[in-house]
Parts: structure tokens; sequence; C-alpha cells
């Protein structure tokens, strides 16, 4: 509903204001560091990809560099397209960075009370990098000396901001339609705990407010939060994995291989499938488990490539945590005999990991 590039809407910045004039803390928070997630060429397409990982190095104006926050690869942002040559590379979406700048240019007219300029501070792990700057930094926010605190999801847990009576999510979507099934259930969880930091003091707790800016208001999610209600949100979440099989209805295990070449980790990981299932299969008294246990063949990981290391995965799941747990018992044996062969000499390393958190 509004203007398009508005990276604030004005009933924010507004509320913001009001805030502020009456010698009130305000906290946004954009789950994003740096200034923008990528540098991009009009021309010739080119955009800051990152030669070790798969991933765009992001742009940090405050030192102009370009970082990959994966393998810290970091150089100096080049002045014109290192392709093309055009000099106009813009950046494209956003981050904490340019958050903190848009806020002091729409706010630079605001006064405190006591007739002082507004003070906007930064938390992420670009500010707290030093030794000991997370605790001063926390120390100005409790003393009264910040007005709006802007920061990553670092800031939203656990800490006793008593003057905090607004908070703000920025742009939380990206959560919403995510590979993981459980990207939803950790940004509600996320955004709860945000919602906490502000109203700490009895005293204004009736005033305090959560405003979450979406390009989707009228999500479930959305509206379960609205309410305070996780029951509801519990109970839509879980319909939905209920009718796909996914956990808690059943049981998962991802097998990760990195090596250096994403052909010989996924080798690996369809060699040690196609073995263990004959093995199962050739054995009466273990040929059930193959009909119990879905094991799926070997995939790219979503982030293929870090450190110039390729990774890939392959998921085991199964309604039954005791036939799961017969499959990796068995996989565990075919795994050391499979690496062991010439032809697997590019892996580096293999894990298991049971009831993964995150795929």
């Amino acid at each position: 509903k509004q203007a398009r590039r508005t990276v604030l809407s004005p009933p924010l910045v507004a509320a913001l204001q009001e805030r502020v004039e009456r010698g009130e803390q305000c906290m946004l928070l954009l789950n994003r560091r740096g200034y923008a997630p990528v540098l991009h060429c009009a021309d010739c397409g080119w955009k800051s990809e990152c030669k070790h990982c798969s991933a765009f190095r992001v742009f940090h104006k405050i030192d102009r560099t370009l970082r990959c926050h994966h393998c810290g690869l970091t150089e100096r942002v080049p002045r014109a397209c290192p392709e093309c040559g055009n000099a106009d590379i813009a950046p494209i979406g956003r981050g904490t960075e340019q958050l903190e700048e848009h806020l002091g240019e729409l706010l630079a007219h605001v006064l405190r009370p006591d007739g002082t300029p507004i003070r906007i501070a930064r938390i992420d792990a670009d500010t707290t990098r030093h030794k000991g700057a997370l605790e001063s930094q926390l120390a100005q926010v409790h003393a009264g000396e910040v007005d709006i605190l802007v920061g990553t999801q670092m800031i939203a847990k656990g800490h006793d901001f008593r003057r905090i009576t607004l908070v703000a999510a920025v742009n939380p979507d990206t959560a919403l339609f995510s590979s993981d099934f459980r990207a939803p259930e950790r940004l509600f969880a996320l955004l709860m705990q945000a919602a906490g930091r502000a109203g700490r003091d009895a005293t204004q707790s009736a005033t305090s407010e959560m405003w979450v800016q979406t390009f989707h208001p009228q999500h479930a999610l959305f509206e379960a939060l609205k309410k305070h209600d996780y029951p509801a949100f519990a109970a839509s979440e879980l319909a939905e994995r209920t009718s796909a099989d996914l956990p808690p209805i059943s049981h998962q295990a991802l097998l990760r291989a990195d090596a250096r070449s994403q052909e010989a980790a996924q080798a690996l990981l369809n060699a040690a499938r196609e073995t263990l299932e004959a093995q199962l299969s050739a054995d009466p008294t273990t040929a059930d488990l193959v009909m119990q246990v879905s094991v799926y063949p070997a995939v790219p990981m979503s982030m293929q490539r870090v450190a110039d290391v390729e990774r890939a995965q392959m998921l085991l799941e199964s309604p039954s945590r005791m036939a799961l747990q017969k499959m990796l018992w068995h996989l565990h044996g075919v795994l050391h005999q499979v690496r062991s062969q010439p032809e697997h000499k590019g892996v580096i390393r293999w894990l298991v990991d049971v009831d993964p958190q995150a795929i």
C-alpha cells in the first residue's frame, strides 16, 4: 500500500518521531547486516558474487568493501563494473547500514525533549566485532543515550531494554517462502521475542507497540502474531506438516558430504544409498527396512559451495524412529566401506545429522 521503493512507511516514520519527541526509545529489526546484499551492473548483469562460495558478497558502505559473510573474502568496491567497465553499479536490497543511514535522513529534523538532535545506533556483527564493543553499546541504550536502535536478530532476544516502547520489524517476509519448512516457526519465535523488548517497564506497557512492515499483511502468521496466539499458529503449522508427512509426524536424518567437486560429493552419497539398499534387500531380516525408510537421491545443499568446498546432502525419512535408527546403523558401516574406495578420494568428509533443524 506504500509508494514503490519505500523503505519505511510514512505511518511508521510518524510513530518513530512521536516516540522520540516524548523521550521514549524505539527498536528496528532487520535481519540482514551490511549496506546492501548485492552490487549489480544494469548494463551487463554482473553481480558481486563470491568466487569461493555460492553466495553474493555484501556491500559495506562504511569501509567501501565487498564482503562474503560465509568465507570472509573481502575486497575493495570496484570503481566500475569488472566485466564491462560501466561506472554505474548500484546496490540491490538493503541491510542495517542502509537502514541506519536512511533513518538519519528521514528524522534529521526531529529533536529530543531536551532539544538535542536524535541519536541512532546500530548493533550487529559488524559494530560489535571488537572486544567490549557490544557491552558499551548496550550500556548506552540502557542509559538512554540512544533514541532508535537498529539491528539484526542479536538485539531481539534476551535484552531488558526498559525504555523501548516501539519495536518494528522491517520486511521479515523472506522466511515466509523459504525452502526450509521450519522457517515460519523460527520467524514467529523471533518476532514474538522482538515484541517482548517493548514495554518492559510496567508504566509504559499500555502504550507499547510492535509494528511489522510486510508485503503480506493477510498472511496467517501475522494474523496469529497480532493476537499473540501461538496455539493457533502452531495448529496451522501442524496441519500443514501432517498433510506433507513432515516432522513431528515423521522423523528425518540428513547425510551430508563435502568434496572438492559437486559430482564427487553426490557420487559418495548415491553410492552409499545403492550399496545400502542392495545389502538390506538381500537379507530377509532387514528387507522391510527398505520399505519403512525413504532414502532420497543426493542433491546440492541450498548453500552449495562454501570456501571452495562443494556440499551435497541426502535425506532419510521414516514414520518410525526405530526403523530410521536401524537404517542409520547399517548406513554407518556402508559409508566407511564406500569411502575407502579409490573413486571417492575427492571426498573431504561426511556427517550424519539426526533430526536436522535446517535443511
